[in-house]
C-alpha cells in the first residue's frame, strides 16, 4: 500500500479510528495557510546565528576571503560519541523514508566528529534553545503562550510555526518510539526559532535508560505531554487530528521500510562497544526492534496500533514522574 498520498480506504480507517478512539472533532477553527516571514522575539532566542556570523565576519581579518565561514561546535569528553553518530545515521534514514513517502515529517540532522573513544566535537543547534531554558525565562507561561507571543496569535507566521512544530513533533515521536530513545527530559528537547522541536543527546538508545530495569520511562512509547498538545489546540483541535494522521502515515511508511532500519542496527551490533549493545542479549533486542514495526499486522490493525501508541503516550503518568525526578535531581523543569 503506497502511503505517499493518503486516500481511499487508508484515510477512512484513520479518520474512523481518530474519531472513535482518541478525540471528537468539535472545533470549527480554521487556519490561514499563507506563508509569512517568521516573527522572532529577540528576548527569547537572542541574537540570530545569521546576524552573529555577519558580525564575526566583519570583525575577522580574514572575513573578505572567499569561502570564509564559521561553525558553532562544542567539545565533549567522558562520553562515547560513536553511539551518537550511529543514532544520527539512523535518524537520517528515517528522514529519507519520510521524504520518499512525500510526508512533511521533519527531523534535524547535525554533525558529530568522534575524535577518540571518549571525546568528540558536536555541531551546535543554532537559533534554538532547550525547553528547560525557555521555561526558566521570567516571562514564560506555557508553550502555547510562547508561540502566540513570539509569532502573533493571528499572524500567518503563527500558522507556519505551528505546522513546523506539528511536523517535527510527529517525526520525533516516531523516532523515539521505534529506536526507544530515552532520557527525554526538557534539557534534551530544543525548540528553534521556526517552531521546530529538535531532540539531542542519544546516550540512551534502543531500550537502555536511566535507572536500568527500574526506569520511569519504560512504560510510555514516547514523550507526549498535555502541554505539547495544547500548542496544537488540545485533543479536539484539527491540528491534533493532523498530528495523529501524520504519525500514522509515518508509521506505515516506516513499516514498509523496516528492514532498512533493522539491517543498520544488526550490522552495528556485531562485537559493538556501544553502551546500547554492551552486556545485552542483542538477538532479543533486535527482535524487540522488529516487533515495534508490527510488520505482520494488516493495514487496519496497523492504523489502530499507531493510534494506540499515541493514546498510551499522551499524558502518561510515568512521563510526568520522570520529569519530576529530573526537576528534583537536576533542576530541569518539566
Amino acid at each position: 500500500m503506497d502511503v505517499r498520498i493518503l486516500t481511499g480506504s487508508v484515510k477512512e480507517v484513520i479518520d474512523q479510528n481518530i474519531q472513535t478512539t482518541i478525540m471528537r472533532r468539535t472545533s470549527k477553527t480554521t487556519y490561514d495557510m499563507s506563508l509569512a516571514k517568521l516573527m522572532l522575539e529577540t528576548s527569547v532566542f537572542g541574537e540570530s546565528w545569521h546576524a552573529k556570523k555577519k558580525r564575526l565576519q566583519a570583525a575577522s581579518p580574514f572575513g573578505h576571503v572567499t569561502g570564509w565561514n564559521v561553525v558553532s561546535l562544542i567539545s565533549k569528553s567522558n562520553d562515547d560519541m560513536r553511539q551518537e553518530v550511529f543514532a544520527l545515521q539512523l535518524i537520517a534514514k528515517f528522514q529519507d523514508i519520510f521524504t520518499d513517502a512525500r510526508l512533511p515529517l521533519w527531523l534535524r540532522s547535525y554533525r558529530i566528529v568522534s575524535t577518540g573513544h571518549s571525546t568528540g566535537l558536536i555541531e551546535t543547534i543554532t537559533d534554538a534553545q532547550s525547553l528547560d531554558a525557555l521555561k526558566k525565562k521570567p516571562e514564560y507561561k506555557s508553550l502555547r503562550d510562547h508561540f502566540e507571543r513570539t509569532y502573533g496569535a493571528s499572524h500567518a507566521a503563527h500558522n507556519t510555526a505551528l505546522h513546523n512544530y506539528l511536523h517535527s513533533l510527529a517525526a520525533y515521536s516516531l523516532v523515539c518510539y521505534v529506536l526507544q530513545i530515552k532520557d527525554r527530559h526538557n534539557g534534551n528537547i530544543l525548540l528553534d526559532t521556526q517552531g521546530h522541536l529538535v531532540h539531542i543527546d542519544f546516550g540512551f538508545l534502543l531500550g537502555i535508560a536511566p535507572g536500568g530495569n527500574w526506569s520511569l520511562e519504560a512504560v510510555p512509547p514516547f514523550k507526549l505531554t498535555k502541554e505539547m498538545i495544547e500548542v496544537l489546540g488540545g485533543v479536539q483541535s484539527p491540528l491534533f487530528a493532523k498530528f495523529v494522521q501524520l504519525f500514522t502515515q509515518g508509521f506505515l511508511a516506516l513499516q514498509r521500510h523496516a528492514e532498512k532500519i533493522i539491517s543498520m542496527v544488526e550490522i552495528m551490533m556485531h562485537k559493538s562497544t556501544f553502551p546500547c549493545f554492551q552486556n545485552r542479549d542483542v538477538v532479543r533486542e533486535l527482535q524487540k526492534l522488529r516487533d515495534r514495526f508490527a510488520e505482520t499486522l494488516p493495514l487496519d490493525a496497523s492504523v489502530a496500533h499507531a493510534i494506540k501508541l499515541v493514546k498510551l503516550s499522551y499524558k502518561n503518568k510515568w512521563t510526568k514522574r520522570y520529569d519530576q525526578f529530573q526537576k528534583i535531581t537536576n533542576g530541569i523543569l518539566p
